[in-house]
């Protein structure tokens, strides 16, 4: 919401808060699931470390785009007694917030939906003498991994690419600057997803599969692809 007094037009200091509030909360799901990593002693295995190594690094990157939401956020309030949000810098931080939201997402989604596929699998396998046929186990099976990974999909794209526009769009600043908002997320975006493009290639390589740079990179601005692979 934007507020006008005079020549000056902020955004309303609730509005602000919304957005503090949901990187916080952000930060500590992304140290909750450290901390579980860390105490299964992941780290200190490296087979356990090169399979979990691409939600590992969406961690680490989240927390970083995570703490650089908030320093947009925090600068942009005037230091006067309406304490109003400034467009320009509100805007950075608005969309960093859904970057930062899209990592964490990566992660939860790779590290949980790779463990489901696999109990769902190691059920069908212990389960003998089923239903044959279309209603049989292993088609129950897959149905339900799919619409898991449809479920997470849909919920990445929303993050990562709905969330953003709609900010950009709707937001104080619309019109002929989106593009530099546009450019902004762009900007962030492609060396994180290079990031993790090579955390792929070597996870990968670990596993023996054929794989390249380029193609991986691709891949992450379409992730669901990758998360049951």
């Amino acid at each position: 919401m934007a507020v006008t007094q005079g020549k000056t037009t902020g955004i309303a200091l609730n509005v602000t808060r919304t957005r503090v509030t949901v990187l916080a909360f952000n930060l500590t799901i992304i140290s909750v699931m450290l901390s579980l990593k860390i105490g299964s002693g992941e780290f200190s295995h490296q087979d356990a470390l090169l399979q979990h190594l691409p939600s590992t690094v969406a961690l680490f990157v989240g927390f970083c785009v995570t703490v650089l939401g908030l320093w947009w956020l925090l600068v942009s309030q005037n230091q006067d007694e309406l304490g109003l949000s400034r467009p320009w810098p509100f805007t950075f931080g608005a969309v960093t917030t859904y970057l930062a939201l899209s990592q964490t997402t990566s992660a939860f989604m790779h590290e949980y939906l790779a463990g489901v596929k696999a109990g769902i699998y190691a059920a069908e396998k212990s389960i003998s003498g089923s239903v044959p046929g279309p209603l049989g186990h292993e088609s129950l099976g897959h149905t339900a991994a799919l619409t898991l990974l449809t479920m997470g999909a849909v919920t990445w794209l929303l993050v990562t690419y709905v969330a953003p526009l709609v900010t950009v769009v709707r937001g104080p600043l619309a019109g002929r600057r989106a593009w530099v908002f546009s450019a902004y997320y762009l900007a962030i975006q492609v060396p994180v997803f290079w990031v993790y493009a090579w955390t792929w290639h070597i996870a990968s390589l670990a596993k023996g599969a054929e794989t390249n740079i380029l193609t991986a990179f691709a891949l992450q601005f379409v992730q669901p692809l990758l998360w049951f692979r």
